[in-house]
């Protein structure tokens, strides 16, 4: 792997996550990259962002700025040649993730298949509650019946330019609802990754009421490499005990997670 080119690619715009996510973000991938690689943030504000990373300017008039949020069209500029042209292999990541493990399998499996991974979004409560063990034996069969989350995407650029390039917003935006539905129909060989490579802080709590008796979620786990933040609560507020009760749906947990305070100071400002 070491004489191709791969990059991990990020993007922010807007006030929701400070440049300190992206920086945070940086960090955690040098640490846990065991390839060279660039660092490249796709962003409308280059400031306070460390030096190794590579900005590149958010040029998006494809779609209405007002638009962006809905559907995070914008994400398709992961898939522009100016950006990653010339790359054998791209990571994708969103800032709401946590690097727990080796990254390096997410790009190995691109490199050597081809075509464009997902981190796996199942239809229905049934396909979820399978074991992973089980779906690591008939990934065919997962590809199937799970759609993608594109919070994590793997690709080989070349065979991927069309997403952007032909990107239309009149037609996709209403077709497709939002990013993930577009790149999961029309990418080139499309796949998901194995289920438990990155899964959402959600799946780690138990549902209610065991998730306030069984408090795995406080353990690092073991075979994800990397963990997810759908919306709230954010790492932030899980540094200690102060927040108290919280939930993500039916998943009901309580105080804070050691290893999110150790990763923030590890890798924060």
């Amino acid at each position: 792997m070491s004489r191709q080119k791969f990059c991990v690619v990020c993007m922010k715009w807007g006030t929701m996550y400070g440049n300190e996510y992206v920086n945070m973000l940086h960090r955690a991938v040098s640490d846990h990259l065991q390839v060279d690689h660039d660092f490249i943030c796709i962003t409308d504000n280059f400031e306070g962002l460390d030096s190794g990373i590579k900005c590149r300017p958010l040029d998006f008039p494809q779609m209405a700025q007002s638009n962006w949020e809905y559907g995070k069209f914008p994400k398709v500029l992961m898939f522009d040649r100016r950006i990653v042209e010339g790359y054998d292999a791209a990571l994708f990541l969103d800032l709401d993730i946590m690097v727990t493990g080796d990254l390096t399998p997410l790009l190995k499996i691109v490199r050597d298949k081809g075509g464009l991974y997902l981190m796996p979004k199942f239809r229905g409560l049934l396909w979820r509650m399978i074991p992973a063990a089980f779906w690591d034996l008939v990934p065919g069969f997962m590809n199937q019946v799970t759609r993608g989350n594109s919070s994590v995407v793997g690709f080989v650029p070349s065979e991927q330019f069309h997403l952007y390039d032909d990107f239309d917003a009149a037609k996709h935006h209403n077709e497709y609802g939002n990013d993930q539905n577009y790149v999961s129909k029309l990418a080139y060989k499309r796949k998901c990754y194995p289920k438990n490579w990155c899964i959402g802080l959600v799946h780690l709590v138990p549902y209610w009421p065991f998730g306030l008796i069984f408090k795995t979620y406080r353990k690092l786990p073991d075979r994800p490499k990397i963990v997810i933040f759908h919306g709230r609560p954010n790492p932030d507020e899980l540094v200690n005990d102060d927040i108290g009760y919280w939930s993500i749906g039916r998943r009901h947990a309580y105080g804070g997670i050691g290893w999110v305070a150790d990763y923030l100071q590890k890798y924060g400002s």
